[in-house]
């Protein structure tokens, strides 16, 4: 990978409808040192943020990702 590039990786758990956005960070040993919440004013929460212990960012967590995909036809 070239600096200034980074790479991502998204997963999908269809049962607890959440994804996960992983970046290459995470995959070279860096571990989780700090989770912030994503909520709105009202507390809502919609999913994580995960950071390594130098603030380097390892992963976005959402909830309810269905929600927010347009609809497909079949």
């Amino acid at each position: 990978m070239r600096k200034g590039q980074i790479s991502l990786t998204l997963n999908w758990d269809a049962e607890s409808d959440a994804g996960y956005i992983q970046t290459g960070e995470r995959g070279r040993g860096q571990t989780v040192a700090r989770t912030i919440p994503i909520q709105d004013q009202d507390s809502r929460l919609y999913g994580a943020i995960d950071l390594a212990d130098d603030g380097t960012l390892l992963g976005i967590e959402i909830l309810g990702v269905s929600k927010m995909l347009p609809a497909t036809s079949e």
